[in-house]
């Protein structure tokens, strides 16, 4: 079994500002959340792509999941991400995402080989 520890970023103000200082082409998994009443954090949607500054402003801009609209448009919501080049690695980083993390706006649960372990802290 393949183990992998990724090294996420700190959180970060999802805003286009914010974003738009991400060098382009960066391939990764990423995970947006949200600040609750309680003032907890908690993780509303989980990703992979190849461009993350080019994703993340797309569901700033022109998103498409009315789930991760709603959360941007009425609570402050946060990002990170963790740079990973290998498209394997990334299926299977955001699988055990959605498994940790039960991200609401999610609409399925990713695909990926189980053979990968990766350390998501």
């Amino acid at each position: 079994m393949e183990n992998w520890k990724l090294i996420w970023t700190k959180l970060e103000i999802m805003n286009e500002v914010g974003v738009k200082q991400l060098p382009d082409n960066l391939p990764g998994v990423y995970r947006l959340s949200y600040e609750a009443e309680d003032g907890n954090r908690y993780v509303f949607y989980v990703g992979r792509t190849q461009g993350i500054k080019e994703w993340l402003l797309q569901h700033l801009s022109s998103e498409e999941n009315i789930c991760i609209k709603n959360y941007l448009s009425t609570k402050k919501c946060f990002f990170r991400y963790a740079k990973v080049t290998e498209i394997y690695i990334q299926e299977a980083a955001e699988k055990q995402m959605y498994k940790r993390y039960e991200p609401i706006c999610n609409i399925k649960e990713p695909e990926s080989r189980d053979d990968i372990k990766v350390n998501l802290t």
